[in-house]
């Protein structure tokens, strides 16, 4: 090395002292030649200790070996990024400092120096961290509450709600419960076996989502003896699971469970990641029970509480159509309370209300749960049968008619009879029409043949079969 090159490489190691941002001297064979005192402060080291020392004994740096490495080998600058635990993050660049003799790149032998210049920019990585945190919470939040607004049925917007949820937590499995009469209903699951969604919706987790809902903490995080506890858990390969109570309005409502077969840590930005999604779920749950109830009104008697005329129709077309292309048949059933109008004359008509009201709700306490029941207008009602006979259609319209009859109404002043009539598709009617035509006829047969029975569509009675 000549006394030019000793000169340069003394004035570059004097001056280390007087830079800011930690930096390091390492010869052509990667050794140390100096560190300033900013490094050692980052490393926690002593300077004395590594002077002459591979490069790679600086314990957090190993990983630049490799790039001193090829800039030695190929005289080149290299940049970079790295994370000194506790102490942040740098950007880093490794620069040739002496280019040696002429003839190519110089070797070990040249005193070929390198410096290895450290820049603090853990402020603006927090910040770009910080960005993107917001900008995922913004878009988990966009993402939730468009899918109400996007979804094409009601019945799809909680399968599209977990789909959403998976995508902004990145974790694979989730499930929605809310709680009505008592007991709790599956309205979504996403990533679960078969045999687990079987679980869910007989209730096998019942007492876990009536434990979540009782806590006051915004959500749940299983601890490994959890899972030993429940054993479904451990049976669906789950290891990590936050369950969240759900609330439409001020009232609870339910669990949101969101969880994964790996490990998971649950640091700060999860957690709010995952409060935030309960919170506008919550809104999601708020809105569609508020649909469903308009639904429901739209499409119920506001007296009695059944199906009123509207759904009635609505379902004889469809029931009508799935029968025509099936070739399958079904009954339809009138009913008409005999000599109602006494009952508001001598009574008043709250009492006559009363008593229809009673009588829905026995007309429906004893139909099969497919069976469609609506009050057809006044003090009529109307049952849809499908896949009924005729023969069958009269068994449970019997039933209908003697558990009425058999009540007694106001204070056990009032006593009421039942007539009806039945017409079955195809054979009375090949549409809604001319089987309402039917059915009507042989109620109106039955009225005017002493009332308190029923006729069959074509002229028969129940002894005509």
């Amino acid at each position: 090395m000549g006394l030019t090159d000793l000169f340069k490489k003394k004035v570059v190691i004097q001056c280390l002292e007087y830079v800011n941002n930690p930096v390091a001297i390492v010869d052509g064979l990667l050794h140390i030649v100096e560190l300033n005192s900013a490094l050692c402060g980052v490393l926690g080291i002593d300077r004395a200790d590594f002077i002459g020392k591979p490069f790679s004994d600086l314990g957090g740096l190993e990983g630049l070996a490799g790039a001193l490495q090829k800039s030695a080998s190929g005289h080149v600058q290299q940049t970079g990024q790295i994370r000194f635990s506790g102490k942040g993050v740098f950007n880093w660049v490794i620069y040739p400092i002496h280019a040696g003799g002429p003839g190519g790149p110089p070797g070990p032998e040249d005193g070929h120096l390198f410096g290895v210049l450290f820049q603090d920019v853990t402020g603006h990585v927090e910040l770009e961290e910080e960005l993107a945190k917001r900008n995922r919470l913004l878009m988990a939040i966009n993402t939730i509450s468009t899918v109400f607004i996007y979804s094409d049925e009601i019945s799809s917007v909680f399968e599209k709600l977990l789909e959403k949820i998976q995508l902004v937590t990145d974790l694979p499995l989730c499930w929605i419960v809310l709680k009505s009469g008592g007991t709790f209903k599956l309205r979504g699951v996403a990533g679960v076996s078969r045999n687990f969604r079987l679980k869910l919706e007989t209730g096998a987790l019942e007492e876990f989502h009536n434990m979540v809902m009782s806590r006051s903490e915004p959500f749940y995080v299983l601890e490994p003896e959890d899972f030993s506890k429940y054993q479904l858990f451990s049976a669906e390969g789950i290891v990590f699971l936050v369950a969240q109570p759900l609330s439409a309005g001020i009232e609870k409502a339910g669990v949101l469970a969101i969880g994964g077969r790996a490990p998971v840590s649950m640091g700060f930005e999860l957690a709010s990641l995952i409060h935030l999604i309960g919170n506008h779920v919550s809104l999601v749950i708020e809105k569609v029970r508020l649909y469903e109830e308009a639904e429901y009104l739209a499409v119920t008697d506001a007296l009695t509480g059944i199906f009123n005329l509207r759904y009635f129709y609505d379902s004889m077309a469809l029931e009508t159509a799935r029968a025509r292309r099936y070739g399958t048949r079904f009954s339809i059933t009138i009913f008409d309370v005999d000599d109602f109008k006494s009952i508001n004359d001598t009574f008043g008509h709250q009492a006559g209300d009363e008593v229809l009201r009673n009588i829905a709700l026995a007309m429906k306490g004893i139909s099969r749960e497919s069976d469609i029941v609506a009050r057809y207008g006044g003090e009529e009602f109307v049952i849809i049968q499908a896949n009924t006979s005729k023969a069958e259609a009269l068994k449970q319209a019997m039933r209908v008619k003697n558990a009425v009859e058999s009540e007694y109404y106001i204070d056990r002043r009032i006593r009421v009879s039942l007539s009806g009539g039945i017409a079955t598709y195809p054979e009375d009617g090949q549409d809604e029409k001319r089987l309402l035509y039917s059915a009507d006829m042989a109620l109106y047969e039955a009225k005017s043949m002493g009332k308190k029975q029923i006729r069959l569509a074509g002229g028969r009675d129940e002894k005509g079969l």
